[in-house]
């Protein structure tokens, strides 16, 4: 059971059974070959009986391109690049010439006649290093249906009296209208 008392389901394809936990699921998987990451996971079972429905419009023709667990982005995620240390890197000299590698040094002789031996290490020169650092992760709204209807995309969401209160999912509602142009529909 999630946080609102709805209770989740689990699938397995092929299966026509309903299981109430992720564990029974996992273990009739184990015991008849099936590889447990096709298990399919639904919040409640209104959000599993709905696309069951919305399965039965698509194979009617009245709906297409049925698509669940939709993600789409709201804030993208900042990242800030950071120094994170100094490298060392070594440099070559071939006579008064400095060679950023002992192959471009060698290269260098050999084309100028100048002996191999006269190849040495110069005082290292240093380098800094800079990594990309994320500051805050992106914002996702996960929609429960994507579909076409009547040629217009439809973002349908299974929610409960409850959560359809709940301040994150308004925000979340609120910022897909604002960014995306996309009123969601709510069953």
């Amino acid at each position: 059971m999630n946080k609102f008392f709805a209770k989740k389901v689990y699938i397995v394809p092929g299966n026509a059974h309903r299981f109430r936990s992720e564990h029974d699921a996992v273990f009739y998987c184990q015991q008849n070959g099936i590889d447990p990451k096709t298990i399919e996971r639904y919040d409640s079972t209104k959000e599993y009986d709905r696309w069951l429905e919305l399965q039965r419009l698509e194979a009617q023709g009245r709906i297409k391109d049925l698509r669940r667990q939709v993600e789409f982005e709201l804030i993208p995620a900042h990242v800030e690049t950071v120094h994170v240390r100094d490298k060392a890197v070594n440099c070559w000299m071939a006579g008064i010439v400095h060679f950023p590698t002992k192959k471009e040094a060698e290269a260098y002789c050999r084309e100028n006649g100048i002996p191999l031996a006269s190849i040495c290490k110069s005082t290292p020169r240093y380098e800094p290093v800079y990594k990309l650092v994320t500051i805050e992760q992106n914002a996702v709204y996960t929609a429960d249906f994507v579909y076409i209807e009547d040629g217009v995309r439809v973002v349908e969401d299974c929610k409960s009296d409850y959560t359809r209160r709940e301040a994150d999912y308004i925000l979340r509602r609120k910022l897909m209208l604002h960014v995306h142009g996309i009123k969601i529909v709510e069953t």
